[in-house]
C-alpha cells in the first residue's frame, strides 16, 4: 500500500514539472521560444488537406497533452511510443456520422477517470476515459445508433449519451481506444513525445518533427494536424530546404538570420487556420527534423551560433523577404515588384551574385498556350495578336505589359507580368516568330516585330534588292519597288473582313499568314505576319527583392561575412540580439 502511495506521488510529480515546463514556454518574449507549423491543413492551392487519421511515433513513448492558444499541461502518459489520431466517426454503408457513446462519472483528472475505469469492465468492452464539456468521463461503446446506444444507458445509473462533431480518439496500435477528446474549438489534443537527450523528436504518417504535434478539429471536418516546436529548432528545417548548409558558413548564417526574422514578423499568418506557419513557399518551406540528413551540422551551426540574432530597422522587425537569384542583374525596389516603397527595399548591386541555374532561362509558348493561360484568369483578349513590354525599371525588370488580342487589350503590371505566364522572374525579353531586324533613317540595326511596326513586304514573286530596302523601312509611303511592294502597318496588314488585291498602301487587304522579309544578304525571307511562338528570355529566380541567395553565396565567398551581407541587401538596417 505505502509503495502504491509512492508511485502516485512520483507520477503526480512528473507531470505536474512537465506541465510547468511546458507553460513556460509561451511565456510572453519578442521572440517566442515556440511556433506552431501547419502539417496538414485546409490549403487553398491544394498543397495540403485536413486528414481524418494519422499514425504519430516516438520512441520511448508518448504523452497526451491539452491546449489552448496560450498554453497546455501534460495529462497521461500512454506507455506507448506509436498511436493512431483520428476523427470520431462511424463509417457505415456509405454514410458517415459521429459516433455515439455513453457517459458516465465526472472527475477531477484523467488519473482519477483512469482509476474508474475498471468498475466499468463489464458493461463495455470499448470503456476509455473521455475529455468532454471540460472535464473527464467515463465513455463506453461506438455506437452507430441511438437504439443500441439508449440499451447501454439503461443499465447504467445517471449516465447519459455523448456524440459530438469536433471529437477525437487515440488508439494504439491494437485500435483499442486510450482518449477520447472533444475541446470544442477552444481547446485541443496534443501529443508529446518522450524527450531523448533534451531534444524531442515526433513522427508523423512516416516524417520526423523535432517538438510535439497537435490535433484540431472544427465542426464536422477532418483534422488540422500542426507541429508546435521551438523556434530556433523550427529553423534548422526551414535552412535545410531553403537554402545549401554546405555553401559558405556565412551566406549559411546570413538566411538564418533572415528566416528567424521573417518567422518572428509573420507569427499568426496562419491564426485562421490555428498554426502561425504553413510549411511551403507561401511562407518558408520547413521540411521537419533535419536529424541525421544532408547539411545537418552546418544548418545547426548556422542558426545556433546567430541565436536570438533579428534584423531592425528603426527598431521594429523588417519584412525580411528574399528570393533565390537576379542572374546578376540590381535587386528591385519594392514598389517596381508590390504596392508600395519600403525604405529599407531598396535596388542594390547584385553583379557578385554565384553562378547557378537560373541565371538565365528560356520559356515559349504559343499563342494559343498564352490564350488558354489568360482564359484560367478570367482574361479573355480573343486570338493573341501581340504581347509588348511597355516599360522595365530601371534594374531591368518589366514595370508594365500589354497583350493585344481580336477582342481586345489586356494590360498589366509589376509581379503580375511573370505571374501571369508562370515565368521564373520579371527581367525578360520578348522575342517572335514574326520579329525582324530592320534599319531606321539613322542606319542603326535593331529587332522589331512586323506586328507594331511599319515594314514592307514583298509579293508571291518579290525579288527585292537589299540596299533600296535599307533606305526605306520605316517610310510608310514610299515604295521604290512599284506594285511588287506595299508598306502597311498592323492595323492595315490585320484588318479583319478584307480582300487582298493589289499592293501599296491603298490597296485593299485581307490577313496574310505569311510575308517576305529581305535579309541582310540580299535574298527574302518569309515569315508569320502574326506572332505564332513567344519566347521569354530571362534572368534570376524570384521576385527581386531583399537579399538573393545566390548573391548572397557570391559575397561570402568573396569575404563578407554575415552582418555584412544582411546590411548589403537591406538597407539601413540593424542586426539586434534579442
Amino acid at each position: 500500500m505505502r509503495k502504491k502511495g509512492f508511485c502516485g506521488a512520483v507520477f503526480a510529480l512528473v507531470f505536474i514539472v512537465l506541465s510547468i515546463n511546458i507553460l513556460s514556454a509561451f511565456s510572453q518574449t519578442q521572440i517566442p521560444e515556440w511556433i506552431r507549423i501547419g502539417i496538414y491543413y485546409a490549403d487553398r492551392y491544394g498543397k495540403s488537406k485536413p486528414v481524418d487519421e494519422t499514425k504519430i511515433y516516438a520512441k520511448g513513448g508518448l504523452y497526451i497533452g491539452i491546449s489552448d492558444d496560450r498554453s497546455f499541461v501534460t495529462v497521461a502518459s500512454t506507455q506507448k511510443d506509436t498511436l493512431t489520431v483520428s476523427k470520431d466517426v462511424y463509417k457505415k454503408d456509405g454514410k458517415q456520422g459521429p459516433n455515439i457513446h455513453v457517459a458516465v462519472g465526472r472527475y477531477i483528472s484523467y488519473r482519477t477517470a483512469s482509476d474508474a475505469l475498471k468498475n466499468f469492465a463489464g458493461f463495455s468492452k470499448d470503456a476509455f476515459v473521455g475529455y468532454i464539456n471540460n472535464g473527464y468521463s467515463i465513455l463506453m461503446g461506438c455506437f452507430d445508433n441511438l437504439q443500441d446506444a439508449k440499451k447501454l444507458q439503461s443499465k447504467l445509473e445517471g449516465a447519459t449519451l455523448y456524440s459530438s462533431d469536433t471529437m477525437v480518439l487515440v488508439k494504439d496500435q491494437a485500435g483499442k481506444i486510450l482518449f477520447g477528446f472533444d475541446g470544442q474549438d477552444s481547446r485541443f489534443l496534443m501529443l508529446i513525445p518522450q524527450s531523448q537527450n533534451g531534444i524531442e523528436r515526433i513522427k508523423v504518417d512516416g516524417r520526423w518533427y523535432r517538438g510535439r504535434v497537435e490535433f484540431k478539429r472544427i465542426k464536422g471536418s477532418d483534422m488540422t494536424v500542426i507541429n508546435l516546436s521551438k523556434l530556433e529548432e523550427y529553423l534548422y528545417g526551414v535552412i535545410r530546404m531553403e537554402i545549401d548548409p554546405l555553401w559558405n558558413i556565412e551566406a549559411v548564417k546570413a538566411f538564418a538570420v533572415i528566416a528567424r526574422t521573417y518567422a518572428v514578423k509573420n507569427l499568426g499568418k496562419h491564426s485562421a487556420q490555428g498554426f502561425d506557419l504553413c510549411p511551403t513557399d507561401h511562407c518558408q518551406v520547413y521540411g521537419g527534423a533535419v536529424d541525421g540528413t544532408y547539411g545537418e551540422k552546418r544548418a545547426i551551426l548556422a542558426v545556433d551560433s546567430t541565436r536570438g540574432e533579428v534584423i531592425t530597422y528603426k527598431g521594429s522587425l523588417i519584412d525580411a523577404v528574399y528570393f533565390s537569384s537576379t542572374g546578376g542583374i540590381p535587386t528591385e525596389d519594392s514598389e517596381n515588384v508590390w504596392l508600395y516603397p519600403v525604405e529599407y527595399l531598396r535596388s542594390v548591386d547584385n553583379s557578385k551574385e554565384a553562378q547557378n541555374s537560373k541565371s538565365s532561362w528560356t520559356f515559349q509558348f504559343t499563342k494559343d498556350e498564352i490564350r488558354n493561360m489568360l482564359k484560367k484568369k478570367n482574361i479573355d483578349v480573343g486570338d493573341i495578336l501581340d504581347i509588348k513590354v511597355l516599360e522595365y525599371t530601371k534594374a531591368g525588370r518589366v514595370l508594365r505589359l500589354r497583350i493585344v488580342g481580336t477582342d481586345g487589350v489586356y494590360e498589366c503590371q509589376k509581379e503580375a507580368t511573370r505571374s501571369l505566364f508562370g515565368l521564373y522572374s520579371q527581367a525578360y525579353t520578348i522575342s517572335t516568330d514574326a520579329d525582324v531586324r530592320v534599319v531606321d533613317e539613322n542606319g542603326n540595326v535593331r529587332r522589331t516585330r512586323i506586328g507594331s511596326s511599319k515594314i514592307f513586304a514583298g509579293d508571291n514573286d518579290g525579288g527585292l534588292e537589299s540596299k533600296e530596302y535599307e533606305k526605306t523601312v520605316f517610310s510608310s509611303t514610299y515604295s521604290p519597288f512599284g506594285d511588287d511592294v506595299f508598306s502597311s502597318v498592323y492595323n492595315d496588314v490585320y484588318s479583319q473582313n478584307q480582300d487582298f488585291a493589289g499592293s501599296g498602301e491603298s490597296a485593299t487587304k485581307k490577313t496574310p499568314p505569311t510575308v517576305k522579309i529581305v535579309k541582310e544578304d540580299g535574298t527574302l525571307e518569309e515569315i508569320c505576319s502574326v506572332p505564332t511562338t513567344y519566347t521569354f528570355n530571362g534572368k534570376g529566380w524570384g521576385h527581386g527583392v531583399g537579399m538573393s541567395q545566390w548573391g548572397a553565396k557570391g559575397l561570402a565567398e568573396r569575404g563578407y561575412n554575415y552582418k555584412q551581407i544582411i546590411k548589403h541587401y537591406y538597407t539601413g538596417v540593424e542586426i539586434e540580439k534579442r
